[in-house]
């Protein structure tokens, strides 16, 4: 009992300020600090998030790299600008406005002698026309509903009728007709 009341006087509510600061004690300090999931994540938000990777950019290998892209394309973009328009001048681009090619391909059009060569020109390519499966049902309809097709088919095979003999059946039903016109 009397253990725990010396403790209660000389050391509860109070911390441990009379030890030494030594570097053991820094460096525990310091792990505890790290370890602690609160200053962890509020290290991850403060530091990572959000940043992505941009201290890889910020290395002079990478902004030369980066200078050296931008260059690059000042570069095209001059090259690009002397052959589209320094060349050509201005009665060139007024020429290539978008109404002025409307209105030139309107008059192409209208015009009568470029359509006579073209009319010319396509004289040439005329094919026939491939015949699809309904011209050809068509065709078929048409011989088989004709009457003078029908005919001289009946005429080609005339020749070859051969009289069916008398068999079983046919003797019945002359018997059955013979009976009937009796009756």
């Amino acid at each position: 009992k009397e253990y725990r009341k010396d403790f209660e006087e000389s050391m509860k509510g109070r911390n441990l300020t009379g030890l030494e600061v030594t570097p053991s004690l820094l460096h525990v300090k310091y792990a505890t600090k790290i370890a602690s999931e609160k200053e962890y994540r509020k290290d991850l938000e403060e530091g990572v998030k959000g940043k992505g990777l941009t201290a890889l950019e910020e290395t002079p290998d990478m902004l030369r790299a980066k200078n050296a892209t931008q260059i690059l394309n000042e570069k095209e973009y001059k090259r690009a600008l002397e052959q589209e328009i320094r060349g050509k001048g201005l009665t060139e681009l007024a020429l290539e406005t978008p109404d002025f090619v409307r209105a030139r391909n309107a008059t192409d059009i209208a015009s009568q002698i470029k359509y006579k060569q073209l009319a010319e020109m396509e004289k040439a390519n005329y094919t026939s026309v491939v015949d699809t499966p309904e011209i050809i049902h068509a065709q078929q309809v048409k011989n088989l509903s004709s009457q003078k097709k029908y005919k001289e088919d009946a005429e080609k095979s005339m020749p070859y009728y051969v009289p069916v003999a008398d068999t079983p059946e046919m003797q019945r039903v002359r018997e059955n007709q013979k009976n009937f016109s009796m009756v």
